[in-house]
């Protein structure tokens, strides 16, 4: 594992690293462009997602009317998709100040994920170059192909949580890493406050914790337990992290898919290897391999400390995911692609190096393209992200909103109701001033996850009188079939109701129309704005 002459530290130049970054964003973008991330509505993680930030943004705007608590709850009674709680504040602040800076538009916060695929891929570069003394080319390639990665272009397309992860993770290995070498109390800070952040931007952050003990095991550095600075990031974390999970871990569970236990872990163990496979392909598996081994037989010096800290973050996200009940998704292996993309460039290095150092630079770029190839077929497979039509139908609604009795029923699938919402709020202009309500939460009940719904009200005469009782103007409506009941009650009301509900526009596809219809009754009634409060804000603050 010595590194060849032209891997050395400092051979990378400025306008290599450069050229590097300039690579990676424009390979970012061109992904979100060919998958439709610009153009697509959220899904509902998403849209609460940019609802929380766009909260943050407009409270730091409005001067602090009120309490942030009272302020919140006043706002999610507007746009019920607040996910401060029951995810951790810390990307919501951060995406808050970026929309201060740039438009409080949804593509705005997009090109935030944007800018956290490239810092990651930079991340990987930087630490292949610097602390696997890799050659650029290598370097690069392994960048290039954390970026081509399905799960990473789905989370670079989209407003979610994982791909911000998956950077404070791979920084934090970075840091400890230094903290191994040099037992500088000042890396091991850095890497507590990486736990940190990446602990209060989601909670899979808190795989971080499993790094410092795995570490010791890996590298056989027991003295260092008896250090005070091998103990300062758990003192950190707890101080600045455990009171938020102290106050919120309940919200946090009640999304859990599944329960703790052996059988969880075991359905985990089989399902996240299948997306890893997917995901990152065969050849790029085994080039990891050859890291591991690599790392393990190595030489003792910086280079292996640091390919055994990739094998440390590997196993604490892969323990992480196996145990704690969460939910099986691909998206949730994101801070695992780093480590695996950098083992298998260490892999290929290694192959490179049987070569002559005159021909191990052509060995390296070849090694490099071959991980690309192979990841390619997964990568081009991605298809686009569904326009589903309702981002001219939320300028319609505020064109037809009367102006005493500004409310909106949504019901609709789960996919629209969460992104009529995000789409509503995007175009108000004095924020919250629209009360999108939605036809889960007034017409139906259930727990925090999906599966938990049930109807609240068993005919559609029902579901009528609540509509008139609550003064709803306007309904937003989707036909779910075989979905939520609330839905085809809402139809039943409808079809009862011709031809007093009369269509102000329609949109969406032929298979799968969106409409607005107005409501005579409530068009010319003022709404009850404490109702609304109360029946709409959070439910943990009720």
């Amino acid at each position: 594992m010595q590194p060849t002459p032209e891997a050395r530290p400092g051979r990378s130049s400025l306008w290599a690293g450069l050229a590097v970054l300039a690579l990676l964003t424009a390979l970012t973008v061109y992904l979100q462009i060919r998958n439709n991330a610009f153009g697509a509505e959220l899904g509902d993680d998403e849209a609460s997602h940019y609802i929380s930030g766009l909260l943050v943004r407009d409270y730091l705007l409005s001067g602090f009317p009120q309490s942030p608590i009272a302020y919140l709850t006043n706002y999610h009674a507007h746009y019920p998709l607040i996910g401060i709680g029951h995810w951790p504040p810390a990307y919501y602040l951060l995406e808050g100040v970026w929309m201060v800076v740039f438009p409080p538009t949804i593509q705005a916060a997009i090109w935030l994920s944007t800018a956290f695929t490239v810092a990651t891929g930079a991340a990987i570069y930087l630490f292949a170059v610097r602390k696997l003394q890799l050659s650029p080319i290598l370097a690069a390639g392994a960048a290039a192909l954390f970026v081509i990665t399905p799960l990473v272009q789905s989370g670079s397309s989209t407003i979610m949580l994982d791909v911000p992860v998956a950077f404070l993770t791979i920084c934090a290995a970075y840091a400890y890493a230094e903290y191994l070498e040099s037992e500088s109390p000042w890396a091991s800070a850095a890497f507590g406050l990486l736990a940190v952040a990446a602990i209060l931007t989601k909670g899979n952050g808190a795989l971080l914790a499993l790094t410092p003990p795995l570490a010791v095991l890996a590298t056989g550095r027991w003295d260092l337990l008896r250090r005070w600075s091998f103990w300062l990031p758990a003192v950190i974390v707890v101080v600045l992290a455990g009171p938020w999970y102290l106050v919120t871990y309940g919200q946090v569970a009640a999304g859990f898919r599944y329960a703790w236990g052996l059988t969880y872990s075991w359905v985990a163990t089989v399902e996240n290897a299948k997306i890893l496979v997917h995901d990152v392909a065969w050849p790029v598996l085994l080039l990891a391999v050859v890291g591991v081994v690599a790392a393990i037989r190595g030489r003792a010096g910086p280079r292996r400390t640091a390919a055994l800290m990739l094998i440390v973050l590997t196993a604490s996200v892969w323990i992480f995911q196996t145990i704690v009940p969460a939910a099986i998704q691909d998206r949730y292996l994101a801070p695992l692609i780093p480590p695996v993309v950098l083992l298998a460039a260490l892999g290929g290095d290694v192959l490179a190096s049987r070569w002559s150092a005159r021909a191990r630079a052509g060995a390296s770029a070849l090694v490099a393209a071959v991980l690309l190839v192979a990841a390619l077929p997964a990568a081009l497979a991605m298809e686009p992200r569904p326009t589903l039509g309702i981002r001219r139908m939320a300028s319609l609604v505020w064109a037809e909103k009367p102006p005493a009795n500004p409310v909106v029923l949504i019901s609709a699938k789960a996919r629209l109701e969460a992104a009529a919402i995000a789409e509503l709020a995007q175009v108000d202009p004095h924020r919250p001033s629209l009360f999108a309500v939605r036809g889960s939460r007034l017409l139906g009940g259930g727990g925090y996850n999906r599966t938990d719904y049930v109807p609240k009200f068993a005919t559609a005469g029902e579901v009528a009188g609540q509509i008139e009782q609550m003064r709803v103007p306007l309904v937003l409506y989707q036909d779910d079939p075989g979905g939520w009941r609330h839905v085809a009650q809402v139809e039943q009301v409808r079809e009862a109701a011709r031809p007093s509900w009369r269509l102000l526009g329609r949109a969406g596809t032929a298979a799968s129309p969106i409409s607005l219809y107005a409501l005579p009754d409530g068009l010319g009634a003022p709404a009850d704005f404490d109702a609304w409060v109360a029946m709409t804000r959070p439910r943990q603050l009720q």
